[in-house]
């Protein structure tokens, strides 16, 4: 059977999805050929106030196209939502005789908005994202899907959903990391997102063992239980006040609460999921970098050159600091490039030289 078909290609390429806009677009214009469609496009798709829903990224739709959509069309679009209520379902708005479909199918005669002019034959399938929020994909063609085409599109769809999910999770993590390092530097157990009344909107698999860890708070049913009672209403009043950032010391014995309204942070997504909650961070045993206070105290670094420059102490790498720290390259070398600037030093060997002496203090 053909690679394509199988799904690999166009796995291998949602890995390598996560923070790379050009990538996403490649996925979805490779997605579109193969299966022979018109158009695809992935769907932030608002359950609340159907008129937030808008396009992340898109293949073959114009730019028109889609601000017609945003600013009116989106609250039309049955089909969407219909997805939206069954997650994880491949669902196809043609009337079908396939069993898969369970009798379950849209009218194409109905006035439901199709994002392109007269493409009104459309496969879709959703991610929740979470309770008010998912993410949809949707494959649109003018003419009507084959039945050797139905199934190909099923088939291909059921292989790259979980990577799908997967590569989603990947650049939530990857936009939410980028910042909170400003913040933070690049010491933090994990974080949640949470709203003002502390109801979890977002947890991420990847820190849960770390967080577990901690006996100063609580998670259940989806909701974040202080254990301290004064902790917790320090922890409301700053949500109350949405300041840009707030410290919260000796939650425990060894622990630090750090909380950033979601809209300090420069983009995030294009999509709103989180609008008006707030990422809380859990810093066990935080030891303080001496090299990191030495940097900005002598020598007025910025947090964000200090890092960088202590990273590359560890290696002189631009491209493993630029991972590490979840900054672009280009970003990197200003960094570094100001800090020398500010030691009085001219080329990378000096800065090695000197942030080993400064380490050994």
């Amino acid at each position: 059977m053909d690679d394509m078909v199988d799904g690999f290609p166009l796995i291998t390429t949602l890995a390598n999805a996560p923070g790379e806009p050009v990538i996403w677009e490649k996925f979805l214009t490779e997605l579109t050929q193969e299966l022979n469609c018109d158009s695809s496009l992935l769907l932030v798709t608002d359950l609340v106030e159907r008129e937030n829903t808008r396009f992340l990224y898109s293949a073959n739709i114009s730019e028109q196209e889609q601000q017609q959509y945003e600013n009116k069309l989106n609250k039309q679009d049955s089909f969407n939502f219909f997805l939206s209520k069954n997650p994880k379902r491949i669902f196809c708005n043609q009337p079908l005789e396939d069993s898969y479909f369970s009798g379950i199918y849209f009218d194409v005669s109905n006035s439901d908005f199709i994002p392109s002019l007269n493409q009104k034959y459309r496969f879709g399938v959703s991610i929740p994202c979470h309770r008010n929020h998912s993410l949809n994909l949707l494959l649109n063609q003018k003419e009507a899907f084959s039945s050797e085409q139905q199934h190909k599109i099923i088939h291909t769809l059921e292989i790259i959903l979980p990577s799908l999910e997967e590569a989603m999770q990947g650049e939530q993590r990857h936009k939410i990391n980028s910042q909170l390092v400003h913040y933070l530097g690049d010491h933090y157990d994990g974080y949640i997102i949470i709203d003002r009344q502390l109801n979890i909107l977002f947890s991420d698999s990847i820190y849960s063992h770390s967080m577990n860890q901690l006996d100063c708070f609580s998670l259940s049913d989806q909701k974040l239980y202080i254990n301290n009672p004064a902790i917790e209403q320090r922890l409301l009043s700053a949500i109350e006040n949405n300041s840009e950032v707030t410290l919260i010391h000796n939650q425990c014995q060894s622990c630090q609460l750090a909380l950033i309204p979601i809209t300090s942070l420069d983009n995030l997504y294009q999509w709103e999921c989180f609008k008006g909650g707030f990422i809380l961070t859990f810093i066990h045993n935080k030891v303080k970098n001496p090299s990191l206070d030495r940097l900005m105290n002598i020598h007025q670094l910025s947090r964000c050159e200090a890092i960088c420059a202590l990273h590359f102490m560890q290696t002189p790498s631009i491209a493993e600091i630029a991972e590490n720290t979840y900054r672009s390259q280009e970003t990197v070398r200003n960094h570094l490039k100001r800090a020398m600037q500010k030691m009085d030093i001219h080329n990378q060997a000096e800065l090695m030289k000197k942030l080993i002496m400064l380490a050994v203090l």
